[in-house]
């Protein structure tokens, strides 16, 4: 199947940009951007950009490979592009699973805008849509993911994930994206594979006010196992770094939560003890958040827990005075 793109040529910026703006000014015309800037998902001009973290409402907005399949399929994107240049230029700053499945999307964009689709295709990208705008933590059945070869497709993020990101890590994120795009040809041509669901998360912290702290063991199926137990409310140790400092995610499965596991409250609380006050660690949206996926925290999670008890307990206790039921 080769390393290479076709109608794509892949870039991974050396930084994120900040703006559309930084954006359109840094980029040729006819570039898509997939979730690298720090602005709002669309179009302007030649330029496009497919995320679902900055500036929207992340539980009515979809995943980046949803809209890039919608924009493919619906508003024939590719097809209209590619007749006026080739390659189109893609710019990615990570190889998580909604880049590589929308890299796959834009690249094979004439397997969507067949009359039909595929819908092998469709099924995995309409599940990524769930397990992504919940940040992980939507409930599903996991033997189903395993033998509709979804963990088997997205395995080799799975293993680049542990890693973590790093500086100068160019050629390890192009090299995921294409063995993931590999993996969904070899599905789509009936040669599969499958792979379980082995993740075992340990969860360091129960807070009696419905929150924990797992750690992930740098497996993004755990956010799968801890939704299967009915956890909704996470701070997530995704990996300890070379440097000694950790990357961490916190995700509120449910919007309506947004009264007691208040995210940006915390993202705040968390950026104000850091080490380095004039670099922003800390970032995100009210439903998923997170440290630098570059530097990092110098928090360790037990820091973590003791900054996040009181802020939890005291909008819980607010938003319940005394037990349900009681009178």
């Amino acid at each position: 199947m080769g390393d290479n793109f076709r109608n794509i040529q892949l870039h991974v910026a050396p930084r994120r940009f900040t703006s559309w703006a930084d954006f359109i000014s840094s980029t040729p015309e006819y570039s898509i951007g997939l979730e690298v800037v720090d602005d709002t998902p669309g179009h302007r001009g030649h330029w496009v950009h497919f995320d679902h973290h900055k500036g929207v409402v992340r539980e009515a907005t979809m995943s980046a490979a949803m809209q890039a399949y919608i924009a493919v399929r619906g508003g024939r994107l590719m097809e209209k592009w590619l007749k006026r240049t080739k390659p189109i230029h893609v710019w990615v700053w990570n190889a998580d699973q909604d880049v590589c499945l929308a890299t796959f999307v834009l690249e094979y964009h004439q397997l969507l805008e067949r009359a039909g689709g595929d819908p092998l295709l469709r099924w995995i990208v309409q599940y990524n849509n769930k397990i992504d705008v919940c940040g992980g933590l939507y409930p599903v059945n996991l033997q189903e993911l395993v033998n509709n070869h979804f963990t088997w497709v997205f395995e080799p993020y799975r293993e680049q994930r542990m890693r973590g990101k790093a500086y100068g890590d160019e050629a390890i994120i192009k090299s995921t994206i294409r063995e993931v795009c590999n993996r969904l040809l070899a599905l789509l041509e009936g040669n599969p594979g499958t792979a379980p669901i082995l993740a075992q998360p340990e969860v360091l912290y129960k807070s009696p006010y419905d929150f924990v702290i797992a750690d992930e063991k740098g497996d993004p199926n755990s956010r799968l196992v801890l939704a299967s137990q009915g956890h909704t409310n996470l701070i997530s140790l995704i990996c300890a770094r070379p440097t000694g400092r950790y990357t961490y995610s916190i995700i509120r499965g449910s919007p309506f939560d947004e009264d007691i596991f208040r995210v940006m409250v915390l993202i705040n609380a968390f950026q104000a003890a850091e080490d380095l006050p004039n670099e922003k660690i800390w970032g995100g949206s009210g439903l998923a958040a997170g440290s630098d996926s570059e530097l990092g925290s110098s928090l360790d999670w037990t820091q973590l827990r003791d900054i996040a008890e009181p802020i939890v307990r005291e909008a819980y206790l607010r938003a319940y005075p005394q037990p349900v039921g009681v009178t």
